[in-house]
């Protein structure tokens, strides 16, 4: 169509693609047609002389014949068009001008069977795993790969009375590479100002009816949008947008506890009645997502209390007993004998020095600790903890530990779980300890071991527990203090009591 003809801008603003044939011949297309077919298929300076036969597959006559009766019914003519790089299927429909001429408007069917085949892809990426993405931005950002072969720009908001929070945004590289720079200016608005739905009809109809909306001039509804709010919308031409891929979308509500609780927003360059169905999936499995999420939370709440009723009965337990053999051992030394008297103060002395312990371990489990990690040396910590133990703890440890050995680690707490660690392995040990670290790859590995009697399977899996101990006079808390240092300055600690020895093994990141 001639660019001074009144309908031009309305017929390249058209986000299908559309042709006008006259006798037999291309007289115009818009530049949806002319993208579909490829740079170089047709000039437009043509436009007037150009016979559809030449660019048709099928027999035109063929065509000529149907044309008529899908006019008057509505049904979709298949038609494959010869493009500058491959054949493309289109599916059109049909309508007259009252001059007699045929106005064919479609879309590349091969997107149909694409859009099948990704969208499957997509809900298999949420089925494989149950729900392996721990926040909606996860989600987003984890089904990038997809999202960009679908050529789906997609926004998810949280819905907060009568606003709409920014939550995640994935851009194709079409949208964020474009030289307009539409889509990042786009986005960074979207992060920072929040849509009142007042001001949004098509967000409110998703909102307040809970069912998903098209938006077929995205444009047109940003720039009334842009009008309302401090939502500034760049003044750029219509075209500017086609290219970006900001044509037309879809909104889908998302339901969590029965009510809306987010938008999803998918756009696209030339999105077809798949994409909206796949959006309307995508907000499901943001849907589960969040129920997940929120389900997830609920039980980690009951096992927080569940934890902590055990961690109260494990330490009223601990508590009474030293604290029955103080008052007995009391109300011994009140006898005249001396000797007596200085074995039930021993008696005390060793029953408070259990509960300073239990006191000290239960602080180092459950306060906070703040790691200043920085090279830390092994070989002096090593022996600094070894020279901590209590006589009563202490015996004979070979240690292989190489003074070139540095770990990025917290010293002060690296050394305080070392001094648990040795102290477990010397009250377990039959004959030896033996203490050996190297360097493997970036990783610092350090091994406590002890020639202590084989743990059963069920021992074993609980050595980490809090209050778990095989020793009558232990807290149980040791070992687990153990793993919660290591792990605050980003390491780990496993057992390994598969052979001959019991052997615990830290991992920090070498320096």
């Amino acid at each position: 169509m001639a660019a001074s003809h009144p309908l031009a801008a309305v017929f390249d603003a058209l986000p299908d693609a559309a042709v006008v044939i006259d006798e037999g011949q291309l007289v115009a297309m818009n530049r949806a047609f002319a993208r579909l077919l490829g740079e170089g298929a047709v000039d437009p300076a043509d436009l007037g002389g150009v016979p559809l036969a030449s660019m048709l597959v099928e027999d035109v006559r063929w065509l000529f014949e149907r044309l008529p009766e899908a006019h008057a019914s509505g049904e979709v003519v298949r038609l494959h068009l010869r493009g500058s790089e491959r054949v493309v299927p289109i599916d059109l429909r049909a309508g007259r001008t009252p001059e007699g001429a045929w106005v064919l408007v479609g879309r590349d069917a091969s997107t149909e069977e694409r859009l099948g085949s990704l969208v499957g892809e997509l809900s298999s990426m949420y089925q494989r795993g149950g729900s392996p993405f721990e926040t909606v931005a996860a989600m987003v950002d984890q089904s990038r790969s997809v999202l960009e072969a679908l050529g789906w720009n997609v926004g998810v908001w949280r819905v907060d009375g009568d606003i709409l929070l920014f939550e995640a945004a994935w851009l194709t590289d079409r949208a964020r590479q474009h030289r307009s720079g539409l889509g990042v200016r786009l986005q960074k608005q979207l992060q920072v100002a929040p849509i009142p739905l007042a001001v949004a009809p098509i967000l409110t109809q998703t909102v307040r009816e809970g069912r998903g909306q098209t938006m077929d001039d995205l444009p047109a509804i940003l720039e009334r949008l842009g009008s309302r709010t401090r939502f500034a919308v760049p003044k750029l031409d219509r075209e500017i947008f086609v290219e970006s891929g900001f044509v037309r979308g879809a909104t889908a509500p998302v339901f969590v506890g029965g009510r809306v609780s987010h938008v999803v927003a998918v756009i696209g360059a030339d999105m077809v009645e798949r994409d909206f169905a796949g959006a309307q999936l995508f907000a499901s499995m943001v849907s589960a997502v969040l129920r997940m999420n929120e389900l997830g939370t609920e039980m980690a709440r009951q096992q927080r209390h569940a934890a902590l009723g055990q961690m109260s009965r494990q330490l009223a337990h601990e508590v009474r007993n030293p604290l029955a053999v103080i008052l007995q051992a009391t109300r011994q030394a009140r006898k005249p004998d001396p000797d007596e008297r200085l074995r039930m103060l021993d008696m005390i002395d060793e029953e408070a020095e259990r509960l300073r312990r239990l006191v000290d371990d239960l602080v180092s489990f459950a306060g906070p600790s703040e790691p200043r990690v920085g090279p830390t040396p092994l070989a002096p910590l090593v022996r600094w903890s070894h020279a901590a133990l209590s006589p009563k703890e202490r015996r004979e440890v070979a240690i292989d530990v190489d003074e070139s050995v540095v770990a990025i680690a917290d010293p002060v707490l690296l050394r305080q779980a070392l001094t648990h660690l040795l102290s477990n392995a010397c009250s377990h040990a039959r004959d030896h300890v033996y203490v050996a670290a190297c360097r493997e790859g970036e990783r610092v590995r350090l091994r406590v071991e002890n020639d202590s009697e084989p743990l059963s399977e069920q021992v074993a899996d609980r050595v980490f527990e809090p209050f778990f101990s095989t020793r009558p006079t232990g807290t149980g808390l040791g070992l687990a203090v153990v793993r919660r240092l290591i792990e605050d300055q980003g390491g780990r600690v496993t057992l390994d009591a598969s052979g001959d020895a019991i052997t615990f093994v830290v991992e920090l990141p070498a320096a």
